[in-house]
């Protein structure tokens, strides 16, 4: 066995320990829920009777409340 066949190896085993040893568990992140067509046409009237303000704070209310 050469000198590089021994580096190789012991390169090797160097990355599978640290394979092992690597604990970086990710959390759990639900997936986002987006509003439905019938949600979305629900929300329609608000475009002609309130300002586009108060239109995004009812959408993201919707969504708030769809994703927690």
């Amino acid at each position: 066995m050469t000198e590089e066949d021994e580096e190789f190896q012991r390169l090797e085993r160097e990355a599978k320990m640290r394979a092992l040893e690597d604990d970086d568990i990710q959390d759990y992140v639900r997936p986002w829920v987006g509003l439905t067509y019938e949600e979305r046409n629900a929300l329609l009237p608000l475009t002609i009777t309130h300002s586009a303000i108060e239109f995004g704070k009812a959408i993201e209310a919707k969504l708030k409340e769809k994703n927690t």
